[in-house]
């Protein structure tokens, strides 16, 4: 008890130290405070939902062991019941000695009895000896030797009883038995009669088989009848376990194709095991009923892709059609057959038709599923909340993770047919997540034209781009991830598959450079204004009073820009710093403010060093570079020409048509 309450504190303590962790980690930042309710609310539902595993897996473990116990109590009682009839059965067998004591003289009275009815069964024949050989010496004369033999069985079979009846008795008498042998001498001639007439015939077969040629076929056919028969009985057994149709049960067709495999796999079993033994070796009725199965089975299905199918009926036929030599229907281990030996189920056209069909319907599902999918992302934009936050605080929505979800699936359903399906299925997800692309792009483009048309509009603009940024980012993850999932099944992923990959892959990169190029227009409408002043006698004069609102607006854009991604981070603060180092070295170059002299040149340039600090200090890896002080400061143009050049390199946007020196 002392250990268990001591691993009980140990869990408790480790429990309590890992939720604070996990609280830490959620809590980092002021602004996370204010959600504290909705993390709550989070975790308790996680809790909720642990708690019914908990619970599940408790009722389990009880139902569990009280179904043991109810056995263990009706095998203690049969038990019982065995020790009861095996006393019983003791009980009995002591009498048996007894009786045989007291039925010998009946046991000697049933040896009388089978010895006379042997002799009342063969009389007729005894007494008839003589006119059933001559009959048969009659039909041998004929050239009847079929029946004559007929005759010579009987007659044979009579004296062979008569005989074994005679060695059974205790006192044989050799004068009984020779006397019988003699009363039956005529039958052995009769025997070597129908000899000579066999060797005879057969010294003559070719002379015989030229004057009397006869028709080798039987005339009633019966075993082909009977092979007929046995195909019809299949074919029913295969049509009569369709008892619903489409307008009836939805599932229809995958319950008559269970329905027929387990008849196949039964009926088979019970051929192979019972039925064998009831046919001629020749007849190879196992290897007939498995062709007859097969072919019923073809006919029949391509009777049902007449009538024609409908949405999942397609792939629910192939994959039970795929299914059809595995060790669940014909190469289940009490059948063991070869389907290789046999004709294919369905010819390839057919299959290539209904994988096409099939393809054609989950591509106008893709285009339908993916168009709701966005336009139920697209209303959240407009919505009066954020986006979903994950446990790191990256935004976010539902979007990647339901288009997964969707290729996912039907990409596993492929995988039960084939890999040639998998692989034409990859192709056209990929496709179709391409033509997604160009839907989202042109989405988040009227989304950027409503905002900036009246910026009080829509309130959650900037939550939401960086959500989309952060979800093509997640898109490229998931793409990859399902490329390499599914190509490890194939030989070679297809050269049009990989190229498809590779353009998506660069389309969500390109939405991700447009998401990020809709925040920094967003950004730079707010800063563009105090931009314009660097450089300027008012920016001069002004103490940091514009620096200041600078950082102050990049501070309050960048805790919202702390929700995006690692990677799209660092490329929007590149770019914004990049933008704002171009701007300053354009202040510079622009001529905006005269300088009266080397002292005011001076002081410029350690103003723009000290507000280069200050944007370095918020960026810490800032590209603002400090040798922008020194164009400032250089009284030589070629010395100022030579710097300049090497910062014109780095920011290519820059024209040197706009420089002063």
């Amino acid at each position: 008890m002392g250990l268990a309450t001591f691993d009980m504190n140990q869990i408790e303590n480790e429990a309590a130290a890992t939720a604070a962790k996990h609280v830490a980690n959620m809590l980092q930042r002021p602004d996370q405070l204010e959600k504290v309710d909705k993390y709550m609310q989070r975790e308790l539902r996680k809790k909720a939902s642990v708690d019914g595993v908990l619970k599940t897996a408790m009722q389990t473990q009880l139902d569990g062991v009280q179904t043991g116990l109810c056995q263990l109590e009706a095998a203690l009682n049969e038990i019982k019941e065995i020790n009861k009839d095996i006393q019983e059965i003791k009980e009995s067998l002591k009498m048996v000695p007894e009786l045989v004591e007291n039925l010998y003289a009946l046991k000697i009275e049933s040896k009388e009895h089978s010895q006379c009815s042997a002799a009342l069964e063969n009389l007729e024949h005894i007494l008839n000896i003589p006119k059933s050989v001559q009959d048969a010496l009659d039909m041998i004369n004929e050239g009847k030797l079929l029946a004559a033999h007929q005759s010579l069985a009987i007659l044979e079979h009579s004296r062979d009883d008569l005989l074994y009846e005679m060695h059974k008795l205790a006192n044989q008498s050799p004068t009984d038995k020779n006397m019988l042998k003699h009363y039956f001498s005529d039958v052995e001639k009769l025997s070597e009669e129908i000899s000579k007439q066999l060797w005879l015939i057969l010294r003559r077969t070719l002379n015989s088989v030229r004057k009397e040629p006869k028709n080798n076929c039987r005339p009633k056919q019966w075993r082909n009848k009977a092979f007929e028969v046995l195909k019809q009985s299949v074919l029913e057994r295969i049509e009569g376990n369709q008892f619903e149709d489409r307008s009836g049960h939805k599932m229809w067709l995958v319950t008559h194709l269970e329905m027929t495999r387990q008849i196949i796999v039964e009926d088979l079993r019970v051929v192979k095991s019972a039925c064998v033994p009831c046919f001629p070796p020749k007849y190879e009725i196992f290897e007939k009923y498995v062709k007859m199965y097969h072919e019923c089975l073809s006919g029949h299905l391509q009777e049902l892709i007449g009538n024609s199918l409908e949405d999942n009926e397609y792939i629910s036929l192939l994959t039970w059609i795929s299914g059809y030599g595995s060790t669940e229907m014909l190469g289940h281990p009490d059948l063991n057959i070869d389907v290789t030996k046999l004709p294919p189920l369905l010819e390839k056209h057919v299959i290539q038709s209904l994988e096409n069909q099939y393809l054609y319907n989950v591509k106008k599902n893709y285009q339908d599923w993916m168009k709701n999918a966005l336009s139920t992302d697209v209303k959240d934009w407009n919505h009066h909340e954020g986006p979903d936050e994950d446990e790191s605080g990256y935004f976010h929505t539902q979007l990647p993770l339901i288009m997964y979800n969707m290729l996912d699936q039907h990409l596993q359903v492929a995988q039960t047919v084939d890999k040639e399906l998998v692989n034409r299925m990859m192709l056209l997800s990929f496709e179709e997540v391409l033509e997604f692309t160009r839907l989202y792009e042109e989405a988040i483009m009227m989304y950027r034209s409503k905002h900036f048309e009246d910026r009080s509009i829509v309130k959650y603009f900037t939550s939401y781009m960086i959500a989309t940024a952060n979800n093509c980012l997640q898109f490229c993850e998931f793409a990859d991830k399902l490329r390499i999932r599914y190509s490890k099944d194939l030989t070679a992923i297809s050269k049009n598959a990989e190229i498809i990959f590779r353009r998506t892959i660069e389309a969500f990169l390109k939405l991700i450079l447009l998401v990020l190029k809709c925040l920094r227009e967003e950004l730079f409408m707010d800063l563009s204004s105090n931009l314009n002043e660097v450089m300027t006698r008012t920016w001069f004069l002004s103490g940091n009073q514009i620096v200041d609102t600078i950082h102050a607006t990049l501070d309050d854009y960048g805790s919202d820009y702390t929700h995006l991604l690692p990677e799209n981070f660092n490329l929007l603060i590149t770019d914004v710093m990049n933008w704002i180092a171009i701007n300053y070295i354009y202040a510079v170059l622009q001529k905006r403010m005269s300088f009266k002299s080397y002292e005011e040149r001076k002081q410029a340039a350690e103003k723009m060093c000290e507000e280069g600090k200050i944007l370095q200090q918020l960026f810490q890896r800032a590209p603002f570079n400090k040798r922008l002080n020194s164009i400032v400061k250089k009284r030589s143009y070629y010395d100022g020409k030579i710097t300049l050049e090497e910062f014109l390199k780095k920011y290519s946007p820059i024209q040197t048509s706009v420089c002063i020196f």
